[in-house]
């Protein structure tokens, strides 16, 4: 499992990057919930249209799972750092966060239910 989850992390961040909104909306579930380093959430539909009208832009990012928490047979927690240089709202930013991760596996397919950063302080 833990192989798994980080496997299905790594595609997340190279779909967000690419832009690849039909990969990234497989990885997502319906009651997905996510959370951004300013404290604003978005639903899936809400998150996927603000990166397909370019509200928000992912130009690179990079990431690293630290620890993948099995929570039963079928759901698993990503922890982990990830950083990005994005444009949101016009505005070009780079940004570091700490990363919460939830994966539940829906109809025998793991998706992502939860995402919830804390931003690192500014160096």
């Amino acid at each position: 499992m833990r192989d798994e989850i980080r496997a299905l992390e790594a595609r997340r961040y190279a779909a967000m990057e690419a832009g690849d909104m039909e990969a990234l909306g497989a990885l997502l579930s319906d009651r997905l919930v996510y959370s951004h380093s300013d404290g604003s959430q978005d639903t899936k539909a809400s998150y996927l249209a603000t990166l397909s009208d370019g509200t928000l832009r992912y130009r690179k990012t990079w990431h690293e799972v630290k620890t993948v928490l099995p929570a039963g047979a079928d759901a698993a927690v990503a922890l982990g750092t990830m950083g990005a240089d994005i444009t949101r709202h016009g505005t070009d930013r780079t940004i570091g966060s700490l990363t919460c991760a939830v994966w539940a596996r829906e109809d025998g397919v793991w998706r992502l239910l939860a995402y919830q950063p804390t931003s690192l302080p500014k160096a």
